[in-house]
């Protein structure tokens, strides 16, 4: 689960919660704050998170890029925000995870019509690639475009350390199909999140709650037919407000609906 999701971005008490409530693996964020606090930015308090992680039996599946600041943003244009990226690697790596969210969303979102824009893009990527390989991190994109443009990109910046980050339920209202594109992207997702809203007035719900903008159930078998063998990770509020039993309902429901296909040579 998402540690914003859990109540706090980087807010290292939400591993110990995440164990408490049943998950396996938390999505950590790393943030850029002006006051001087400590983030994960700090190598001594990369060493209590991944401390944390393994006294808990929790696993860090993932580091999610925060809010860099208006000065560093749009991301895909800003030559500072290349290095943010770069040392978010490291950051991952020395937490123990080699998968990173760099949300292209927002003010960040890519307007595919916008040839320079792209190309800039995939230009700092195959950059932040070539180090990505060097620590086996995959940076994967969570944005708003279609599985068509993602492949345009992915394939564009053509490394195995840039990847999908896929929310299907982000971009839905986006595309004309969301069924088809898991078979599209296929090996290109390294990394999925998992949330449900009302498809009538956005409000939040239970995965298990019908009505929302997502089948969940006709999706996992999608996910399952490409063979995709990572993490789900929950992206949920707490309906209810009861953040505890709402996020083990959703656990539930994922157990029973999202299944893991068999491994392949």
């Amino acid at each position: 689960m998402t540690d914003w999701n859990l109540g706090q971005r980087g807010d290292i008490a939400k591993i110990a919660l995440a164990r408490e409530i049943g998950l396996d693996g938390i999505q950590v964020s790393v943030q850029y704050p002006t006051d001087g606090k400590p983030t994960l930015r700090d190598p001594k308090t990369q060493v209590e998170f991944k401390r944390a992680a393994l006294d808990n039996g929790i696993q860090i599946c993932s580091l999610a890029i925060g809010n860099p600041g208006k000065q560093r943003l749009p991301m895909h244009t800003n030559p500072a925000f290349a290095i943010l990226l770069a040392e978010a690697v490291e950051i991952a790596y020395n937490i123990g995870t080699n998968n990173i969210l760099l949300p292209i969303l927002g003010e960040s979102h890519i307007d595919m019509a916008n040839q320079a824009q792209v190309d800039g893009f995939v230009t700092m990527m195959k950059e932040v690639a070539r180090y990505a390989e060097k620590y086996d991190v995959v940076v994967g994109l969570e944005d708003w475009i279609s599985a068509a443009d993602n492949i345009k990109i992915v394939d564009a910046i053509g490394s195995n350390h840039v990847a999908v980050y896929y929310d299907a339920h982000n971009i839905v209202s986006r595309v004309p199909d969301i069924y088809v594109e898991p078979k599209m992207l296929g090996k290109r997702i390294n990394q999925i999140h998992l949330k449900n809203a009302n498809a009538t007035n956005n409000s939040q719900q239970l995965l298990e709650t019908p009505g929302g903008k997502m089948d969940w159930a006709r999706m996992a078998k999608e996910f399952y037919d490409i063979g995709y063998r990572g993490w789900y990770v929950l992206e949920t509020g707490s309906p209810t407000k009861d953040l505890v039993a709402d996020t083990r309902a959703n656990i539930a429901y994922v157990k029973r609906t999202f299944k893991m296909p068999p491994a392949t040579s």
